[in-house]
């Protein structure tokens, strides 16, 4: 279960560990419905070392052969 962003009517953001497909929860601080909200993620793939692993299609990339008929 994600940590997820929440905003009531009043403007309160709250987080929250809850299951995906929630899309509401109840404010803590004013009782009301709040809503999920989009909020910037913090993951971020920097250096060379995720390159060089394969996960990108550029220069230096793994070549990876189809496996299957």
């Amino acid at each position: 279960m994600p940590i997820y962003e929440f905003k009531c009517p009043n403007n309160t953001i709250t987080e929250k560990f809850v299951k995906m497909d929630t899309k509401e929860i109840v404010c803590p601080m004013c009782h009301q419905k709040a809503k999920k909200i989009l909020s910037s993620c913090s993951f971020r793939l920097k250096g060379g070392g995720w390159f060089a692993d394969g996960y990108s299609h550029g220069k230096g990339a793994k070549k990876v052969k189809p496996s299957g008929g």
